[in-house]
């Protein structure tokens, strides 16, 4: 009898720390390294690539995982780090400094998921075209101030091309940034320049796209959208876009005048970015003619984070065979 009791409250034991480990929190860690280079960074056993130097790692439920980082195949570091459940950890990585935890940020507020898209909570920011940098100190402030006034200084859009690149080999500059950098060059050709030069460093790639109507000639505005078409950030993002992020796309994709354009722009900028299917709703009030909307919400559906919630799209049509073609489409994506 005593054994049969034993036996019980051992498959109870085990049950309930079953239950306890697939309900625990999970935690994001996300890494920015300081050198540039071609990394590649592990989490155990998963691999992140990154254009940019910043590593994002959604869903972590091991509370111990080991971090190694790789410069092309060497290894440079690894070590088991520590992943706080229901927290966001920002690290920071260089070979002289090595690792450094910068910033921990709680995932969500009021049981809402709360952060934007690498080092701050959502909403923090002015929803204006280009979203404010975000420097990781007064001093790079400063810097920046001192590159716009040297750049100033030189009488050719070469040099000026020249003094950034010196620049921007030591530091990241923003989508921000490079828009207050374009008013000093004279010609179109020397903004695409830069933008095709500074896009592999930027910070925020996901927001680069918002330079296009920064572009004097649609010549040239076409150009760089081909030219930001073909380039991927090596991210595998697992969160929908942020509330601020989308007020901006939802303001560039709405000003568009015509619905080709609107999804045009759609592919070039949610590279590797989720929507929700409410935002996805919200894009599709904006098109014209209801075909190029059904077009764009088949399109929509690889990327949207909340799959299980993609029929209501369905609502946001008038006519009856457009609802019933965007069921189907969904029926198929199995």
């Amino acid at each position: 009898m005593k054994k049969l009791i034993l036996l019980s409250l051992m498959a109870l034991l085990a049950i309930n720390l079953s239950f306890a480990q697939r309900n625990r929190g999970k935690a994001e860690v996300f890494i920015q390294i300081a050198d540039r280079g071609n990394f590649k960074v592990y989490l155990d056993e998963e691999l992140i690539g990154s254009a940019s130097g910043r590593f994002r790692f959604y869903d972590v439920y091991n509370t111990r995982p080991v971090l190694t980082i790789l410069a092309g195949s060497e290894k440079i570091f690894s070590r088991e780090i520590t992943a706080v459940p229901n927290t966001r950890l920002i690290f920071n990585f260089s070979r002289r400094g090595g690792l450094s935890l910068i910033k921990e940020l709680n995932i969500y507020r009021n049981n809402v998921y709360a952060l934007d898209d690498f080092d701050e909570y959502a909403g923090a920011y002015n929803t204006g075209i280009v979203p404010p940098d975000r420097p990781t100190s007064p001093q790079n402030r400063n810097d920046f101030d001192a590159l716009v006034a040297r750049v100033k200084q030189e009488a050719f859009d070469d040099q000026k091309l020249k003094v950034i690149s010196a620049y921007s080999n030591y530091t990241a500059l923003s989508t921000k940034q490079i828009a207050q950098l374009f008013p000093l060059f004279f010609k179109d050709d020397s903004k695409l320049l830069l933008a095709k030069q500074e896009f592999q460093y930027i910070s925020d790639p996901h927001q680069f796209y918002l330079l296009k109507d920064a572009f004097t000639f649609m010549s040239t505005k076409d150009e760089f959208m081909k030219f930001l078409d073909g380039q991927k950030t090596g991210q595998n993002r697992n969160r929908p876009m942020s509330q601020a992020d989308f007020a901006a796309f939802y303001k560039q994709f709405k000003s568009e005048a015509f619905d080709d354009h609107k999804t045009e722009l759609a592919k070039v900028a949610l590279i590797n970015i989720k929507l929700t299917s409410e935002q996805v709703k919200e894009l599709i009030a904006c098109f014209s003619f209801e075909d190029k909307g059904l077009d764009f919400a088949k399109w929509a559906f690889r990327i949207t984070f909340d799959k299980e919630n993609y029929y209501t799209v369905a609502d946001k049509f008038r006519f009856l065979s457009n609802k019933q073609a965007l069921l189907d489409f969904i029926n198929n994506q199995k």
